[in-house]
């Protein structure tokens, strides 16, 4: 009996500490940062960096990107953009060569694969077409603030950083579904810009990372890259850094069938990343491999199967006095828990953020989304076991806007 107990409140412990102890804990170390001395940039450091767009018939969006892509606040002599094309079947390349004809820019480029063999693969192949030693990852379907580049540039003048992520917004906050997944990226961006402080940021966002080129050969087998490559620069001695004014905007996937798809993919990808790198995390040697990613990436892959040994485990330890005890006390802690990260949310976004967050059915879209992802990861489990995924990737129909 005293076993299960114990066992009841370690996994009640972990699932408490995954949804609300963990970005707590970030949440305090991002509010006690904004508070210290800021770090000042030296905005006058610009390396050259290549922009590296991977593309799979993206002709609605290609134009609309380029163009925000040149117009950013950064000297045209120190980035040029580099367009994959990997064997698109609509006119994304005919788009792309247009604009470099009819403008004659000179920092942007097309190269293409000759056949579609996934992102990570096609970030390869701009790579050897790269003539910075920064690079910049970022989608057809993304839209950057003009100061991207200005932000994202100073933290490279530091030779222990690796690589550097920007903030992504969803572009599409007020659509039915996309609505969830805004509240989980605001609770993402402060755990990430909290990470950073402390030690390195776990991952990246795909629609905005920066990173040394020399560092980094991104497996084409992962299914998440930006995830890979964040542990890929870690593992080599350098820090993933955070900057929440780099901002990129990309619009949520508003139907449920699209939705359920990115989010299995994003799941699969992070069980390859865990057992790819399972030595490094196994024997830590870093905040990162000891809390940093356990915490953020880890737990959240196992905690289906603790949701389902808790019931289980109630039912082996049926005692009344007992079970109610715990109930009650998990209940408490995590609601406690909770309403300290909505507090700690509310200094750290705009005031409208959190108030539209703590409506009624933005609070039931928010159960809904917790309650799908933990269903999905358990479907993301079964097709990493069976194989049943593959790296080739389009992206979501209704993003492309």
């Amino acid at each position: 009996m005293t076993i299960i107990i114990t066992l009841l409140y370690l996994l009640s412990f972990l699932l408490i500490w995954q949804f609300v102890g963990y970005p707590s804990l970030m949440a305090i170390v991002a509010l006690r940062a904004k508070k210290s001395k800021p770090k000042n940039k030296d905005y006058s450091f610009q390396p050259f960096v290549s922009v590296i767009v991977p593309t799979y018939n993206e002709e609605k969006v290609i134009g609309k990107r380029i163009e925000n892509l040149l117009a950013l606040d950064y000297p045209k002599s120190k980035y040029e953009i580099i367009v994959v094309d990997s064997g698109s079947t609509d006119n994304t390349a005919q788009v792309v060569e247009d604009i470099i004809r009819q403008s004659s820019k000179p920092t942007l480029k097309l190269v293409r694969e000759e056949e579609r063999r996934g992102k990570a693969s096609a970030i390869n192949f701009g790579k050897t077409h790269a003539r910075g030693d920064i690079v910049l990852i970022t989608d057809a379907n993304t839209l950057f603030d003009k100061d991207v580049l200005r932000e994202l540039a100073p933290h490279f003048e530091d030779i222990k950083v690796g690589g550097v992520g920007g903030k992504y917004v969803v572009s599409n906050p007020n659509s039915a579904l996309a609505s969830s997944e805004s509240f989980y990226w605001y609770i993402e961006v402060i755990m990430r810009e909290g990470e950073a402080h402390l030690d390195s940021a776990c991952t990246f966002h795909g629609e905005i990372n920066a990173w040394r080129k020399n560092l980094v050969t991104v497996d084409a087998k992962m299914l998440t890259e930006d995830l890979d490559i964040a542990v890929q620069i870690k593992r080599a001695g350098y820090k993933v850094d955070y900057e929440p004014n780099a901002i990129a905007y990309e619009p949520s996937a508003i139907t449920a069938g699209e939705q359920i798809k990115q989010r299995k993919r994003t799941s699969i990808g992070t069980i390859q990343c865990i057992f790819k790198y399972l030595n490094y995390f196994l024997l830590p040697r870093d905040l990162y491999s000891l809390l940093i990613f356990p915490s953020h990436k880890v737990l959240p892959m196992f905690s289906p199967f603790i949701l389902l040994a808790i019931p289980n485990l109630y039912i082996l330890a049926w005692n009344t006095k007992i079970l109610i005890t715990h109930f009650v006390l998990t209940f408490l802690v995590f609601m406690g828990l909770l309403a300290f990260l909505i507090y700690l949310k509310s200094k750290l976004t705009r005031e409208e953020e959190i108030e539209s967050s703590l409506s009624i059915s933005s609070i039931l879209k928010i159960v809904y989304y917790v309650v799908l992802n933990e269903y999905l990861i358990l479907l993301a489990w079964k097709d990493f076991i069976f194989r049943k995924y593959s790296v080739l990737w389009e992206k979501a129909e209704s993003t492309r806007v």
